[in-house]
């Protein structure tokens, strides 16, 4: 199984970057876009995973969630990862202490219950496109796509799968820890 680590996002989050995305759309010739369902943030990719390694992997989550607290994260500026014309089209995070704390308090519990760590570190990006080429440069819809600094709160984390259906990934949560202090 084909899994990773996650932040989720609300709803309402969810709904902003997707009017960000279609806006982005204008200023680009093609790309494969997110489903609005996806959009997550990366804390550790497992890749494929035996099924018996889920139990590790939510002790691990167990322990780095009783060691952080709720915190808020805010999204920051449209980024891209260029390769040739074409790239990873993306909205970074503010950089926020909580989260690199929190990071790297997974990857200890990870590390602690036999898994690699992460080996690019943490790059805080939630992915609106791949294969995105922009209709002159990045920099033009960079300037036309502006942001608000939305905040939203970090409450868990959640053990996802990577699912194939047809053409289509969906990301299936597997299991969630919710962080000290959250309140239903």
């Amino acid at each position: 199984m084909r899994t990773f680590i996650a932040i989720e996002l609300s709803p309402e989050v969810g709904e902003y970057l997707s009017e960000i995305q279609t806006e982005t759309q204008k200023y680009c010739r093609r790309g494969n876009y997110t489903p609005k369902d996806n959009f997550h943030v990366t804390l550790h990719f497992l890749g494929e995973i035996d099924p018996s390694d889920v139990e590790y992997v939510k002790e691990a989550m167990f322990e780095a969630a009783q060691r952080n607290r709720v915190f808020d994260l805010k999204l920051g500026q449209i980024g891209f990862f260029g390769r040739g014309d074409r790239g990873i089209l993306w909205v970074g995070l503010d950089k926020s202490d909580a989260l690199q704390r929190l990071f790297f308090g997974l990857e200890k519990s990870l590390e602690r219950q036999g898994f690699s760590r992460e080996k690019k570190g943490l790059s805080p990006h939630i992915t609106l496109g791949r294969e995105v080429e922009p209709q002159r440069g990045f920099a033009d819809v960079q300037k036309a796509v502006v942001m608000e600094g939305k905040s939203f709160s970090v409450e868990k984390i959640t053990l996802m799968e990577s699912v194939r259906r047809g053409p289509r990934l969906i990301y299936k949560p597997i299991f969630r820890q919710e962080l000290k202090g959250y309140r239903a």
